[in-house]
């Protein structure tokens, strides 16, 4: 069966809606299945339309999976933008911001895991990867600059910061996904850990003790995790 490329494909706005269903429903295929053992068919059945709508949509599988790596990002950025939201000062925004990302994460940390395997074993998925980290990344280096700018944010290199606080939300991803036991519960809160990774992250940043306490009285609900 011949596929037509689907790259360039100009969709209506119903049509961006559909293809954005038939995404989530692979998103929840893969992340329960695996990557190897979720099909085109599979996906088609989840969503209840004829594979051929799901090849109309996506050329094939590794062009469907790719779609799902840069999806999960604008995901997270809607997430953290959501979160931030009406917020001015930088400090506060980086500690809502981490908060959200640690949550948004934990929330789909089985798909984001078969991500990472798929990027190791592929080039070109391992590029596409990159490029949406490297959107992140710009995203919260000229946040930390901001905070610079405006006297609550430490000197240094903000792209070295927003590499280290990256680094951050993922250990703190982990400690909560490795305390699933196994009944499907989780022995940490996510609440914990979410504001326990934004705590951690202020204090590291901030121009001053005094200016982390102040966010931390603002945002932090009472006791939080620490690393």
């Amino acid at each position: 069966m011949t596929r037509v490329s689907t790259e360039n494909r100009s969709l209506t706005r119903h049509g961006r809606d559909r293809k954005a269903e038939l995404l989530h429903h692979a998103e929840q295929l893969f992340a329960e299945r695996g990557y190897e053992d979720t099909r085109m068919v599979d996906i088609a059945a989840a969503a209840g339309v004829a594979k051929g709508l799901v090849y109309w949509y996506f050329e094939n599988k590794e062009k469907l999976f790719d779609e799902i790596v840069v999806d999960m990002s604008h995901r997270l950025r809607r997430a953290q933008g959501r979160a931030i939201a009406g917020i001015d000062d930088p400090l506060e925004r980086l500690y809502v911001g981490t908060a959200a990302s640690v949550r948004f994460i934990a929330g789909n940390y089985r798909l984001y895991g078969i991500i990472s395997d798929q990027a190791r074993g592929d080039r070109r998925r391992r590029e596409t990867r990159a490029r949406t980290q490297r959107v992140q990344a710009d995203e919260a280096t000229a946040l930390l600059a901001e905070g610079q700018r405006r006297g609550v944010v430490r000197p240094g290199d903000p792209a070295t910061f927003a590499h280290v606080n990256a680094g951050v939300v993922y250990s703190y991803v982990m400690l909560y996904a490795e305390s699933r036991t196994s009944d499907g519960r989780h022995e940490l809160d996510i609440e914990d850990v979410a504001h326990g990774a934004a705590s951690y992250v202020v204090r590291a940043v901030a121009a001053s003790e005094e200016a982390a306490e102040a966010v931390l009285a603002k945002h932090a609900p009472g006791t939080v995790t620490s690393a």
